[in-house]
């Protein structure tokens, strides 16, 4: 019966020849690149790729805006922590100097 099996080909396989294109060397189909088909699908993927490079470069765009952006507001936040831990010392010397003005003993204040 392997002879057979042989003739039979896979499941769904028909044993008459047909139109459809004999795979390559690689088991890709073989193209008649000048069909209108062809043309059609090169034409897609043409659109197809364009598209895509540009949302790319666009995202990549969007991320060097971003980094600029967040780069400003990390210099204005460090400038703002600056200026807390600066207004920090000078309270904390006002009120170190609060119990020997109001007569006050240090412990209580």
């Amino acid at each position: 019966m392997p002879a057979l099996r042989a003739l039979k080909g896979p499941p769904g396989s028909a044993l008459l020849p047909s139109a459809a294109p004999v795979p390559g060397p690689r088991g890709k189909k073989a193209v008649n690149k000048d069909s209108l088909e062809y043309r059609l699908r090169r034409e897609r993927n043409n659109i197809a790729v364009r598209k895509s490079r540009d949302k790319a470069k666009r995202r990549v765009l969007e991320t060097q805006r971003r980094v600029l952006e967040l780069a400003a507001e990390n210099e204005q936040l460090q400038a703002r922590v600056a200026q807390l831990g600066q207004e920090l010392d000078t309270l904390r010397a006002l009120f170190r100097q609060l119990p020997e003005a109001a007569g006050l003993p240090k412990g209580l204040a």
